[in-house]
């Protein structure tokens, strides 16, 4: 069971949001280590820390890759019941009991719930470069991160989402622990491998990444991490993934003919892998490679053969063969230490390619209604279409140029309705007169905002109206070019998305007081018991430009998804999450019309909220790879 962090509720271990109040649940896998390394990582306040001078680091990760550091004994830790807190500082809870009396070299795992989600000021991501590696005794211990952090730390800018986020780690005195993103719930890349379907581009690519990541890894012994493949998935991008870098050294003769024999395995699953893939497999074990670029090269090959491009190297490595790739980490301490020629690491970019999709499909609807306790509709709502489509006989193109606006009005004496209007009408002209061709960027968005806020303040001025009666309007905003989206929004409406394998999110986070007493660390429970919880912080109108700090959300389509926006009369009560599976899931599945699911939806929340007016604007996006852009020029 997972015990809601908000309200205590006990869950399936398997549901990502709490039954009762719909929060995230947001699970992690905690690495504890019995014993520690008589090296760790330190926070510095100086360059370098007391007693170790720049260029030292070089001498002591010589240690760690040779294997030659002595780790102190693990000792008998105890037993940890379930529900029990893991660390000193009270935010991990235990799932279930965990007995610390380990004899392996290997970390126990052990399934924890942050319950202090939103407390991020200590990500390691965010700190990595305060770290540098010291010895024990050049530090005190109330400032040590253990050196099994390391790998994640120095990965992470260019390897995410490849490399699992490191939440925190921390040494006590007989062992120590690292908090690491729990990716159990990502399907297993042999289970992707298997499925027919899967596309050739998708092969050549999932072996370079898994190249990019061996020679990336060669510099912590980490190989092992890849040759384990319970421990390769792939996240909803269709990028390979690893759960966890398996902490070395174990092993010092890692081979490429060893993950020869893994892709050997991989290609023997699929009954329509590329004959040239299953050759190149065979040449790595064979040993018929001797560097990575050769092989680099071999992949490249076989991308340019089938049509796939040429490019994959470059959209995934653009670091110059003679950079220093440790030290453009920013981690102090690592200034000497060059690892080009030792680990030959000279293009360690991140691999985060995302395979090149294109539209293939798109319908929109929209409705709204009065609702069932209100005697007008303050809502107001925009939607324009441009699609072009291109065909040939071999291929066919589909671009969109989308613009959707959502706007739920406030105000006494018609206010409401007047503000959401006069909110709708100024950023379609703003777009129609500035929007040429991509995506507007931030600062653009901005000034239309700005712009609309001030045409609305500029009439509660000039009408002299206060308190209450001064008319005001929330605004989400979507944006479509092609398989790209932008999002913004002020208040309270929301847009959501839907996936087949990511189910129904939440995009946008409420403008209200709760949620701005969350962010400045306010436990939710207490933050929402305030009675001016649900309280707009951010309205169009009311207050001068000065004020106003509108959100922005930018989306790749890499999937058939489907983007709701909607005033609080369809979001409130949580009617949405819970009503998912009959309401959202059968739209972009195909087993009910557009028209009819924003219907359906407009009829739910008359039934079940009904209180305040209703809007949904639905768009639904169908794409697929799309291979002609990677082809050779």
């Amino acid at each position: 069971m997972i015990i809601c962090p908000y309200c205590q509720f006990n869950n399936p271990t398997e549901h990502k949001f709490c039954q009762s109040c719909g929060s995230p649940l947001q699970q992690w896998r905690a690495f504890i280590f019995p014993g520690k390394s008589s090296i760790a990582l330190a926070v510095s306040e100086i360059q370098a820390p007391e007693g170790i001078q720049p260029g030292e680091d070089t001498d002591i990760w010589e240690q760690v890759t040779a294997n030659t550091l002595t780790p102190i004994d693990p000792v008998t830790l105890g037993t940890r019941d379930a529900n029990d807190w893991l660390g000193p500082q009270q935010r991990y809870q235990l799932i279930e009991a965990l007995q610390l009396n380990v004899d392996s070299e290997k970390p126990l795992e052990v399934q924890v719930t942050d319950t202090k989600p939103n407390d991020v000021a200590s990500s390691l991501v965010e700190q990595r470069h305060q770290f540098s590696l010291t010895e024990l005794r050049h530090t005190s211990e109330k400032k040590l991160f253990p050196l099994s952090a390391y790998p994640y730390l120095a990965l992470h800018s260019r390897f995410f989402p490849s490399i699992p986020e490191l939440q925190e780690a921390w040494v006590e005195s007989d062992h120590s622990v690292l908090i690491v993103e729990d990716r159990r719930h990502l399907p297993d890349l042999l289970t992707i491998w298997k499925q027919e379907t899967l596309d050739p581009l998708q092969q050549v690519h999932s072996f370079y990444v898994m190249v990019e990541l061996w020679e990336a890894m060669s510099v912590f012994k980490g190989q092992g991490s890849l040759l384990n493949i319970s421990n390769l998935c792939m996240d909803e991008d269709q990028i390979v993934c690893l759960r966890y870098i398996e902490p070395g050294p174990y092993r010092n003769d890692y081979r490429l003919a060893d993950m020869g024999l893994l892709w050997q395995s991989l290609l023997q699953s699929n009954g329509q892998s590329l004959p040239d893939l299953i050759n190149l497999a065979a040449q790595v074990i064979e040993g018929q490679f001797d560097d990575i670029e050769g092989l680099k090269e071999a992949l490249i090959a076989i991308a340019d053969k089938y049509q796939l491009g040429t490019d994959i190297s470059t959209a995934i490595s653009e670091t110059p063969s003679e950079t220093n790739v440790l030290a453009d980490l920013d981690i102090p301490g690592l200034e000497g230490l060059d690892i080009n020629e030792d680990a030959s690491m000279d293009s360690i970019d991140s691999p985060t390619m995302v395979l090149p999709m294109k539209l293939t499909g798109l319908e929109d609807a929209g409705q709204s209604h009065v609702g069932q306790q209100r005697d007008h509709n303050e809502d107001n709502y925009f939607i324009q279409s441009a699609l072009s489509r291109q065909e040939t006989l071999s291929s066919q193109t589909l671009d969109a140029k989308c613009a959707y606006i959502l706007c739920d009005g406030m105000g006494g004496h018609s206010g409401g309705e007047v503000a959401s209007q006069l909110a709708v009408d100024n950023l379609r002209e703003y777009l129609d007169g500035h929007w040429q061709s991509d995506l507007p960027n931030e600062a653009e968005l901005r000034n239309a905002i700005g712009q609309t806020n001030q045409v609305i303040y500029e009439k509660n001025q000039s009408e002299e109206r206060t308190g209450s009666a001064r008319m005001g309007t929330t605004l989400v905003m979507l944006l479509v070019k092609g398989t790209q989206a932008v999002a913004a929004h002020v208040g309270d409406s929301r847009l959501y998305r839907y996936t087949k394998r990511l189910g129904l999110q939440q995009i946008t986070v409420d403008h209200e007081v709760g949620q701005r007493e969350i962010k400045r660390g306010v436990e939710p429970a207490i933050a929402y018991a305030r009675p001016d919880a649900y309280q707009l912080t951010q309205a169009l109108g009311p207050c001068g430009e000065d004020v106003l700090d509108p959100s922005f959300n930018y989306l790749n389509l890499t999937e058939d998804t489907l983007l709701l926006l909607c005033s609080d009369g369809l979001s409130d009560d949580r009617l949405l999450e819970t009503h998912c599976s009959t309401h959202i899931e059968p739209i972009l599945r195909g087993h009910k019309g557009i028209e009819e699911g924003v219907a359906d939806l407009i009829e739910l929340a008359n039934e079940q909220n009904g209180h305040d007016n209703i809007t949904a604007l639905v768009v639904k996006l169908k794409v697929k790879p799309d291979l002609s852009k990677l082809q050779s020029v």
